[in-house]
């Protein structure tokens, strides 16, 4: 039996965030054998965590390089989708073992069933670069 677990960076219940660094959630899918056998909501950060967006002002965007507080709640995980990330953000996600994809479906289901069926892309082009 295969089991995996996707993380999907989102702005909700349902859809995926176009901007890792500004998504609160994140809903986590587990595959067995490539079936759904559950499916849960986490909240991206630990509560109190400090938040600094890269682009909000100039120690900001410096500093954006250390995401460990980001991937707090998908130390488990084995995939992660998003509609856009930083390549610090990228590479940070790549070191902890995951897969990264960087999609054009816009919800978690549109792109967990393009992921089941092995028709799921990352687009190169959807990395912002800082």
């Amino acid at each position: 039996m295969a089991v995996e677990k996707l993380a999907f960076v989102c702005d909700d219940s349902t859809t995926i965030s176009a901007h890792f660094g500004r998504a609160p959630r994140v809903v986590v899918v587990t595959l067995e054998d490539g079936r759904e056998v559950a499916r849960e909501e986490r909240v991206k950060e630990r509560p109190g965590a400090v938040t600094l967006h890269e682009h909000e002002d100039e120690y900001a965007h410096h500093h954006a390089h250390d995401h460990t507080r980001k991937f707090e709640t998908m130390t488990d995980c084995d995939v992660m989708i998003v509609r856009g990330a930083g390549s610090p953000a990228i590479e940070h996600a790549e070191a902890m073992g995951m897969r990264v994809f960087l999609v054009a479906e816009r919800t978690v289901d549109e792109a967990l069933a393009a992921y089941q069926n092995g028709t799921l892309r990352s687009d190169p082009r959807r990395v912002h670069h800082h």
